[in-house]
């Protein structure tokens, strides 16, 4: 077979996440305008790093994170959602060049019938220097202010390392995410103090005692890392939003499944739905994990190999004013030719 373009790979990996009944139990409706939606976005000499987004308990849909490495200057996502971001795209391409561990895309969400403009993604990761640059290019230069403002008063294991801005949201506040240290991630797991005083520190405030106990269960229980988001207003307040990414961890395709029956990840995602913040569907994401090598004719006539890989990365725990939320589940979709 012939090599697979970015968009025909994403379908393929869509369609993948979608098989065997699962599309209309995890994403409902939004599986076509996903496909359709997210076609334009498979830009880049790379494949970007895909996020499909689902929910666990409620009504079914899905949303996409699109992140791209290596870009070209003058590189275009050909979609109305991505509009006035052609400058934005140059810039990374520029910067990407010296800095490759920085990473820039979009968020689509594809539940609403009409696509709301696409919310724009950057990691600088310690190259804080790259925020305000990133920010007057993106035509919100108060942002940056935000972050750094914050990054400053964030306590020690705490770091920021990336954010998000809503564009499609009027009046939304900045998303800023960041990567909690291992020895953090255990002190919070021993002492639901320690989550109030950085709580204290930070600003945020939308917290009670059911909530922090939570929080401290969910890092002792983790199988792996653990992020975690704010929202920051324009006045620099901190939302009522607090939410964590419990990492999977699991290496190989091969080992979800045993992961989801009856190792570290099962154990986390029954204490979820326990909660009442995910139904049982959250077992059927492991039938969805995949990875395929397929052979293909090369442009110089030779044959390669191109993989295909669906991954379950991570459940999202979110609380808002200090109740728990409807959790979530990403895949990451992956596709390109293999080093063998």
């Amino acid at each position: 077979m012939r090599l697979l373009s970015h968009a025909d790979a994403f379908e393929v990996l869509c369609l993948q996440a979608a098989d065997e009944g699962r599309g209309d139990v995890l994403y409902g409706s939004c599986l076509q305008r996903a496909r359709k939606e997210g076609r334009a976005f498979m830009v880049g000499e790379e494949f970007p790093d895909v996020y499909l987004e689902f929910p666990l308990i409620g009504e079914p849909f899905l949303d996409i994170t699109v992140l791209y490495g290596q870009l070209e200057e003058g590189t275009r996502v050909d979609s109305p959602v991505a509009a006035g971001t052609g400058a934005t795209l140059d810039w990374f391409a520029d910067v990407h060049r010296q800095h490759s561990n920085v990473s820039f895309g979009f968020e689509l969400d594809v539940k609403e019938p009409q696509l709301p403009a696409a919310a724009i993604h950057f990691q600088p990761r310690a190259h804080t220097d790259l925020v305000r640059p990133f920010c007057e290019v993106a035509g919100e230069p108060q942002a940056a202010d935000l972050y750094l403002g914050l990054a400053k008063r964030m306590p020690e294991g705490w770091p920021l390392s990336f954010f998000g801005m809503f564009r499609g949201r009027v009046g939304a506040p900045l998303r800023v995410c960041g990567y909690l240290a291992h020895e953090e991630k255990l002190r919070c797991a021993e002492s639901t103090q320690h989550i109030a005083e950085t709580f204290d520190a930070v600003g945020f405030s939308a917290y009670d005692e059911a909530m922090l106990a939570q929080v401290s269960e969910l890092m002792a229980m983790a199988p792996g890392s653990v992020d975690f988001q704010f929202d920051i207003w324009p006045d620099e307040t901190i939302g009522d939003i607090f939410a964590i990414d419990v990492q999977y961890e699991i290496a190989q395709p091969s080992a979800v499944q045993a992961s989801f029956a009856e190792g570290p990840v099962s154990r986390v995602m029954n204490l979820v739905e326990q909660w009442g913040a995910a139904d049982g569907r959250w077992k059927l994401a492991a039938d969805a994990a995949f990875a395929r090598a397929l052979p293909v004719e090369l442009d110089d006539g030779t044959i390669g190999k191109y993989g295909l890989t669906l991954m379950p990365q991570w459940m999202k725990v979110r609380w808002t004013r200090g109740k728990l939320q409807p959790s979530k589940l990403y895949y990451l979709a992956h596709a390109g030719l293999t080093k063998e």
